[in-house]
């Protein structure tokens, strides 16, 4: 008995220390965020007009307020301090634990059979973005020639999918269910998991370990299958044979890429990616503009010049690697409109996302004029870009995750 009572001043000092350690983090951290990224914070909860897009069409206080409230709780998720180490660590016990799916925060990422991270997905209906595009079809276009592109994310192969997983993800499920609907409306599908599993090249070459998106050679393999299906629809003369490998020199960036998956466990987990140069042997100069957030660039040069963000290629400072070398052949740009004067006189107005982006860039080898467009960046309605361009067909390439998250606006 005298023991027990012994012990309970020992717990609560213990209980008091712990406590105020706790609280003196807690304020330690609130203040180093403050400090550091005190005026991203405020911005969060500033009315801009990317918050203003979340709203309802005639949103109540209650809607602001809350628009507000969520900025915020991203603002400082994205500011928190130690953000970075507190993410390995957590995926470092989990690891340690001996599970093959780990808790991200709001996803259950999975280690694939292959080595590939992957976000499991939670089903979600996707048939209201299909009918959306089946009407922007019918309603915007006039009868031009359209092609819809599916992009599936890493899951190509069902023996990938460790034992016991496959209930969890509907992904499959998903892309079936929007096809299913986009046919039904009469629109033209291509669709990456018969293209890209049937390409000849390895899937370890065409997807990346460390993210979503694919590596560049699957984008130039679905531009061979894009360039295919426009000469069958509209009688085209694309030549999908210029992005032949043996027709393209490349250069091998090693561990250069480490990619949303990957930064929530770092290196001691994953190996970054490759990420790999093409460009033609041939001499071919290409004309660019193109919109980067404000700034606008004009370049007219040999094609590896043209169209490279060399900036992207070199690792951050202090690392072997760094988190943007994907976007080598853009991603986030409003749009950017491709001339190549030697190929044959067509037009193609590609609406894409970013996997899509680096496929316009090579279709431009294909194609006299490829104009690429953000839908959901601040651009000029579709209706000016199919007036000032007159293309001979639209493309839409958009991947699950814009179709799941409803992320664009057809304007």
């Amino acid at each position: 008995m005298n023991d027990k009572n012994e012990s309970k001043p020992l717990h609560r000092v213990t209980a008091a220390i712990l406590t105020i350690a706790f609280l003196g983090f807690i304020f330690t951290a609130f203040g180093v965020m403050l400090a550091n990224n005190g005026r991203d914070i405020l911005k969060s909860v500033q009315m801009t007009d990317d918050m203003k897009a979340t709203l309802p069409e005639h949103p109540t206080r209650l809607d602001r307020l809350a628009a507000r409230i969520s900025g915020f709780t991203a603002g400082i998720a994205d500011a928190m301090w130690l953000k970075t180490e507190m993410g390995y660590a957590n995926s470092a016990f989990q690891y340690a634990l001996g599970k093959r799916m780990i808790n991200t925060g709001s996803q259950n990422m999975l280690t694939l059979t292959t080595g590939h991270l992957y976000d499991v997905s939670p089903y979600q209906s996707l048939k209201s973005g299909a009918e959306n595009i089946v009407a922007l079809r019918n309603e915007q276009l006039g009868g031009l020639p359209f092609l819809f592109v599916y992009e599936h994310p890493t899951l190509y192969d069902p023996a990938m999918m460790p034992e016991g997983y496959a209930p969890l993800d509907h992904a499959g499920e998903m892309a079936d269910e929007a096809i299913a609907t986009l046919k039904a409306g009469g629109i033209e599908v291509l669709d990456s998991r018969d293209v890209l599993p049937n390409s000849g090249h390895d899937l370890s070459d065409l997807l990346m370990v460390t993210d979503q998106h694919w590596s560049t050679l699957a984008a130039i393999t679905m531009g061979q299958a894009i360039a295919e299906r426009l000469n069958a629809m509209t009688g085209a003369a694309l030549d999908p044979s210029i992005l032949d490998m043996e027709n393209l020199n490349t250069q091998r960036h090693e561990r250069l890429f480490m990619g949303k998956y990957g930064q929530r466990v770092g290196t001691a987990f994953v190996t970054p990616d490759d990420i790999v140069e093409y460009w033609p042997k041939a001499d071919v100069t290409i004309h660019r503009h193109t919109l980067r957030t404000t700034s606008e660039e004009d370049v007219t040069a040999p094609f590896r010049e043209a169209v490279t963000r060399a900036d992207r290629l070199e690792p951050d400072p202090g690392k072997t690697w760094n988190t943007l070398a994907y976007t080598y052949y853009g991603q986030v740009e409003a749009y950017s409109i491709f001339e190549n004067p030697a190929a044959p006189d067509y037009t193609v107005l590609l609406l894409k996302d970013s996997y899509s982006a680096p496929i316009g860039t090579f279709m431009s080898l294909l194609a006299k004029n490829v104009v690429c467009v953000d839908l959901r960046r601040d651009v000029a309605p579709l209706e000016t870009w199919i007036e000032k361009y007159h293309p001979d067909a639209v493309v839409m390439a958009y991947s699950l995750q814009m179709l799941r998250d409803d992320n664009y606006e057809f304007n």
